[in-house]
């Protein structure tokens, strides 16, 4: 299909808006068609793509109308990235000729002057020369690098695949999946979450509860919650999402539509022909009906994961701010009694040398073990307390000389 598009590319095309580069593959139905050496005329270039696919194979019958949406969704996509391949083979083809071998991995981050790229036009590109010229006049606009750039950087911040479903198309996924779970089969909404998920062989199943995390892109997980939502809206709240295909409406009503020509979900499955556009889903929706939101970027579900990851963070940090904290207070209270056993023991040492000095011999000291926590602790100074501390009754008269009477001071 690749090579029927390149050959029948329409150049620029002449729109109500004026004229515009052939960059999307509605823009073929714009262009006529012309008699070709087995006498055949198509309405557009865009008949002419499509039909020429059926000169080499043959459509089932009661297929007809699949098989042209099949090949008019990848039609749409070949022709995007036709478009976008076509500046790096430019400069892989202009270093070619002159024996400098650059692959495409260097050649995405490179640039030409406008008189290298008009060098190296492309071979379905030499009979639209003015198309070639205004395209790359763009390139080569003062803000198309930055703009390219910041383009490739939001790419790069994009966390995890895209989705696991390689070459495969989402109906191609759902058959895969089934023959590798015992037939069992899946809708194409189970499909597009399964994919987002793993590989058709793995051991993966849905599940409404599952978090972001379980899916490889956190634009996965924010499409299929806003479907799930809307399409509750349009059919009730006991609608099951996993008991049906993917619908267009609600699809339309969760991406706002298409953006750059694609749907926000499934877009290989949605039947164009008889999904309603934008405009006629706001012409008839009413106050107060089934929402249109805004399509999830990856710069927001990006966003949305770094606050979550800032609350776990200062969540964590108050917790370790707590847990120094009373460690600190046992440091504190550690040295505090440490102290206070200090000073007791150096006023029981002094004590002892002055009842030695009087051929008194105190008790030993008494030890300053933890005591275990009591329910009802006795009065300071009660007989049980100083029973509990070990301490016993002495006579102390032999030490009244140490300690003169000082009479009251008299109120005068």
């Amino acid at each position: 299909w690749v090579l029927w598009c390149k050959q029948h590319y329409p150049g620029l095309v002449q729109l109500p808006e004026g004229l515009e580069i052939a960059d999307t593959f509605d823009h073929y139905a714009a262009v006529d068609d012309v008699v070709d050496r087995d006498g055949r005329k198509f309405n557009n270039k865009m008949e002419r793509v499509i039909n020429e696919l059926w000169d080499f194979y043959r459509i089932e019958e009661g297929y007809g109308d699949l098989a042209r949406q099949v090949a008019r969704t990848a039609c749409q996509k070949l022709v995007k990235d036709m478009m976008y391949e076509a500046r790096a083979q430019a400069i892989v083809d202009y270093h070619a000729v002159r024996d400098v071998r650059v692959d495409r991995k260097a050649a995405v981050k490179m640039t030409l002057m406008k008189e290298q790229y008009l060098e190296a036009t492309p071979w379905w590109m030499a009979a639209h020369s003015e198309c070639w010229n205004v395209l790359v006049g763009k390139w080569c606009a003062h803000d198309w690098a930055s703009r390219h750039e910041a383009c490739r950087q939001r790419r790069l911040m994009m966390q995890g695949p895209s989705h696991h479903q390689g070459s495969l198309s989402l109906n191609e996924y759902a058959a895969k999946y089934s023959a590798a779970h015992g037939g069992e089969p899946i809708n194409t909404f189970e499909a597009f979450a399964l994919s987002h998920k793993g590989k058709a062989t793995a051991e993966i199943h849905y599940n409404p509860e599952d978090p972001p995390e379980a899916y490889s892109n956190p634009t996965a997980y924010s499409r299929l919650s806003s479907y799930s939502e809307v399409a509750k809206e349009v059919y009730g709240q006991d609608y099951d999402p996993r008991s049906h295909d993917l619908d267009g409406e609600v699809v339309m009503r969760a991406g706002k539509g298409k953006k750059h020509g694609r749907y926000a979900l499934g877009d290989s499955v949605i039947d164009t022909a008889s999904t309603p556009t934008l405009s006629q889903i706001r012409a008839r929706t009413v106050s107060g009906g089934p929402s249109i939101r805004e399509r999830p970027t990856a710069t927001q579900a990006l966003q949305a994961q770094l606050e979550e990851e800032r609350a776990r963070r200062e969540h964590l940090k108050a917790s370790l701010a707590q847990q120094v904290q009373e460690q600190v207070q046992v440091q504190v209270q550690a040295q505090v009694q440490a102290q206070v056993q200090a000073q007791t023991q150096e006023m029981f040492s002094y004590f002892h040398a002055q009842f030695a000095a009087l051929g008194h011999q105190l008790p030993p000291h008494p030890s300053f073990a933890p005591r275990p926590p009591i329910s009802s602790p006795p009065m300071p100074g009660s007989t049980g307390s100083n029973v509990e501390a070990g301490v016993q009754d002495m006579d102390l008269s032999a030490a009244r000389p140490l300690f003169p009477h000082v009479p009251p001071p008299v109120d005068p």
